[in-house]
């Protein structure tokens, strides 16, 4: 709203009054403070039905959340293999994932699950590298100079020696975040950090175990183990066989299983970041996670801005429909009925229509949180597996980041400080509340007790839903009420900020320019344009003379022409008297 302001002289000065007036004059309304409560639960419904509907019922349609998120990581496409591996083994009856996020990396593994046979042994086997490793390791054995990387102890030349893949040649060809990453098994089993040289009877006991499952078997066996080693050696005699069960008893007694595991430990280490920096470098992991994030983006953009429009119209329809049934309630006739409601159909298209900036806004907020929660979930599920609710809760804690940096940094309604802060925990306590309702939901479908058709699935998110409303409506309340929130609130709005600084520079600029142009538009303006011309006719006679002489001239001229009036009588004697008289001011009038 603008004021104009117009003055005797014809001067119009424009003030721009950001709705003050319209403030003021709702102020001075007796009925404000009532209407301004109205007003206020209405907004706070309104933010409790875009919640409810956003987080509880478009979700649903638009939004299928996954466990693990929609990227396929290294992490979890093992916690799949180990799944699939307790299921067929009657360990665990439920699936918590649904495959794969991306089903040609589910293919790609399927056809090298189960196929590790002797051709494939062999491969990894007969590699180069696992030969030339073997061939330095006789020559150090020949000079008496090789160590049991998992006893420690230097092996006699006569001992047999077997080369050792620290993590299986089973295991990489079978690993499934090995598969995902695209590196071939053979080249990483034989890489140095991996191969171990081991007497025989430790390398064949271990066989395809893991490190940590041989340890535990020697662990758990151990006891039986030194039992048989002392009766062995208290024998007189030794049949071959038992000299043979003897020796292999003793080397595996010699196995240190600190430095068995330390072994492990560097191979793994090894072989994780090779594989690690293969894939999350790659352009399969960076294209899943780009398309992941424009899909959820775009399904949130969505969401919110759909649960900006039905939450316009729900608004209108809810105090519409009240009014045509106080209408109808004495003569109630059904054509008037139908056509009422499409009336308010009509004003609730009309609201919507109104309130299209903000569902673009909520668009863009909505995509941008969505990206955001995307890449965060990918993040974290390569490090950790996260539930399907997990992901929910990193995308309405997005959801809500986005809009309140929007508010605080673009501030859109030009609230003060302390309402735009009080407008920011609004959106805070709503999110809170959806998030504490989908942990309910998320309890409640756990409970033995609900595990039935379709009560099962509906009555948690009821009472999810239910827990989101009441608790914002509380929280809201209590924004509003608090003494002490309102206190922080008005002591915040005078406080200025940056903004609040430039504006008043701007409104002294606008205040100084406004008075500048009032003086101009008392000016004579063909006196002030003679004005001007004399001004450059002296300067052009100024510019002409070349010595004093001409100057004097000049100046002598412009003095008689102007009728400039001088403080002496033009004399030269005149001028030194005038220029003696340290009391004389010397002046010029044109």
């Amino acid at each position: 709203m603008r004021l104009n302001l117009i003055f005797e002289e014809g001067i119009t000065i424009s003030i721009e009054t950001y709705d003050v007036l319209k403030d003021l004059n709702e102020l001075s309304n007796d009925n404000h403070s009532q209407g301004s409560l109205k007003k206020l639960f209405h907004d706070y419904e309104e933010v409790v039905v875009k919640s409810l509907i956003t987080s509880f019922g478009l979700d649903f349609m638009l939004i299928k959340d996954r466990h693990g998120g929609d990227v396929d990581t290294i992490h979890n496409v093992r916690e799949i293999q180990k799944e699939n591996a307790r299921i067929n083994d009657g360990q665990q009856k439920e699936r918590k994932f649904d495959g794969y996020a991306n089903k040609k990396n589910e293919a790609e593994y399927d056809r090298v699950k189960g196929s590790y046979d002797k051709t494939v042994s062999g491969k990894y086997h007969t590699n180069k590298d696992y030969k030339q490793r073997n061939e330095e390791a006789s020559v150090s054995k020949k000079a008496g100079t090789q160590v049991d990387a998992y006893s420690g102890k230097r092996m006699k030349r006569n001992s047999n020696m077997d080369l050792d893949h620290t993590i299986s040649a089973k295991e990489i060809h079978e690993d499934a975040g090995r598969v995902l990453a695209g590196v071939d098994g053979v080249e990483l089993a034989n890489k140095k950090s991996n191969l171990n040289h081991t007497d025989q009877s430790i390398n064949r006991s271990k066989k395809a175990l893991s490190v940590d499952e041989f340890t535990d078997r020697l662990d758990s066996t151990r006891i039986q183990r030194q039992q048989e080693i002392q009766m062995l050696r208290k024998k007189d005699s030794l049949t071959d066989k038992e000299r043979g069960k003897l020796n292999k008893l003793e080397k595996l007694e010699s196995v240190d299983i600190e430095k068995m595991k330390a072994a492990d430990k560097k191979a793994r280490a090894a072989y994780e970041r090779e594989i690690a920096s293969k894939y999350y470098s790659s352009s399969k992991f960076i294209n899943d996670t780009l398309s992941a994030g424009y899909k959820k983006g775009m399904q949130m953009g969505m969401r919110q801005a759909l649960g900006t429009i039905l939450a316009a119209a729900w608004m209108c329809i809810r105090e519409e429909v009240p009014k045509l049934v106080a209408k109808l309630k004495d003569n109630f006739e059904l054509g008037a009925f139908f056509k009422g409601l499409v009336e308010i159909i009509q004003k609730a298209f009309i609201r919507v229509k109104a309130v299209y900036k903000d569902v673009i806004q909520s668009f863009s907020n909505g995509a941008l949180s969505g990206i955001i929660s995307s890449l965060v979930t990918a993040l974290t599920n390569i490090f950790f597996t996260t539930a399907k609710n997990v992901g929910k809760i990193i995308r309405e804690s997005w959801a809500s980041i986005v809009e309140a940096v929007n508010i605080l940094l673009f501030n859109p309604n030009n609230l003060p400080f302390g309402e735009v802060l009080k407008a920011v925990s609004v959106i805070i306590c709503t999110a809170s509340s959806v998030i504490l309702g989908t942990v309910v939901s998320e309890a409640m479908s756990k409970i033995p007790a609900l595990q039935l058709p379709i009560i099962g699935d509906v009555l948690p998110k009821f009472v999810g839903a239910l827990v989101t409303g009441l608790m914002s409506i509380s929280l809201l309340y209590f924004l509003d009420h608090s003494k002490m929130v309102q206190t922080l609130v008005d002591w915040v709005n005078k406080l200025k900020t940056q903004s609040d600084y430039k504006i008043e520079y701007y409104q002294k600029v606008h205040a100084e320019i406004s008075r500048y142009a009032a003086e101009l538009a008392d000016i004579d303006y063909e006196e002030f344009n003679n004005q001007i011309l004399a001004v450059q006719f002296i300067n052009q006679q100024l510019k002409s003379a070349t010595n004093t002489i001409d100057m004097n001239t000049v100046l002598t001229k412009i003095v008689e022409k102007y009728g400039i009036d001088l403080p002496y009588d033009r004399t030269i004697k005149g001028l030194d008297d005038f220029m003696q008289n340290k009391n004389a001011v010397l002046t010029f009038k044109l």
